[in-house]
């Protein structure tokens, strides 16, 4: 499943921890409820530790006992509540995200992921770039040094003189759009003449969309959600994690309403 992102940007799900094909352990105690999902293997590292790790319909079955989900959802919500967390490290992820690089240098903040992003050294860079919205832009916020108040717009007239172009720009957008435009032919120029890739990639701006897989498990996305999701977040970056959460839900369902409870979403 992809989701489309800003303007060339995206998220999309390319991998998540799933169990061994049912059938293959002869052990008939340990065979994975047809309706699997991975609030499952979330609950049976919780509940390994007094050795019940593999209750199942089989077995629930067998001892005349009906399966009961809700208890695993009690289960699950007691545990984030109380910040048991590492059961949720069982579920893991990859996605393939393409976004801005100034989105990615936040990204890569959080250390407990595992990165692999495009390398410019080796591979020319397609002309994509991020120009926000018009409503997008907002002003710098007069009293948090690394916010803007979304909303409160710049003044009417913004008029830039551009050397390159002896253009004149009458928007913050605009001004971005022609820059970046401006920035990718002197990129191409210099590769075309043999300046080395690792070099002439130092020309692009930091809006430029590059493209990562990015593993990490569920308790340490909860974390970058907590963190991407609130409302003082970048708005560039919130929406990725808004995408990411809308990516998991129908894998963790149960999990991930215990996170949201937890945040007030």
């Amino acid at each position: 499943m992809k989701i489309d992102v800003l303007d060339h940007g995206f998220v999309r799900l390319v991998s998540f921890m799933q169990p061994a094909a049912q059938g293959v352990n002869e052990d008939a105690n340990r065979m994975d409820p047809p309706r699997w999902t991975g609030d499952l293997e979330i609950v049976r590292n919780a509940r390994v530790s007094y050795n019940a790790d593999w209750r199942s319909e089989r077995e629930e079955a067998a001892e005349d006992k009906p399966y009961r989900a809700d208890k695993d959802e009690r289960l699950i919500h007691y545990l984030w509540k109380n910040q048991h967390t590492s059961p949720f490290e069982a579920m893991v992820f990859t996605f393939e995200v393409q976004a801005p690089m100034f989105i990615f240098r936040q990204w890569h903040r959080h250390r407990t992921w595992s990165y692999n992003e495009v390398s410019a050294r080796y591979t020319e860079l397609p002309e994509l770039f991020y120009v926000p919205a018009p409503e997008h832009v907002g002003r710098q916020s007069k009293d948090n040094k690394q916010a803007r108040t979304i909303g409160e717009a710049l003044q009417e007239s913004f008029e830039l003189s551009y050397w390159a172009t002896n253009e004149r720009m009458g928007s913050f957008p605009e001004a971005v759009r022609i820059h970046s435009q401006e920035a990718f032919k002197l990129y191409k120029y210099c590769l075309s003449v043999g300046v080395p890739r690792e070099l002439a990639r130092s020309l692009l701006p930091m809006n430029t969309y590059s493209r990562m897989f990015a593993t990490v498990d569920l308790r340490n996305l909860f974390h970058f959600l907590k963190l991407r999701l609130h409302e003082h977040a970048q708005y560039e970056i919130r929406v990725y994690a808004e995408a990411l959460l809308q990516l998991v839900r129908p894998i963790c369902p149960i999990a991930v309403a215990a996170f949201e409870e937890s945040i007030g979403l």
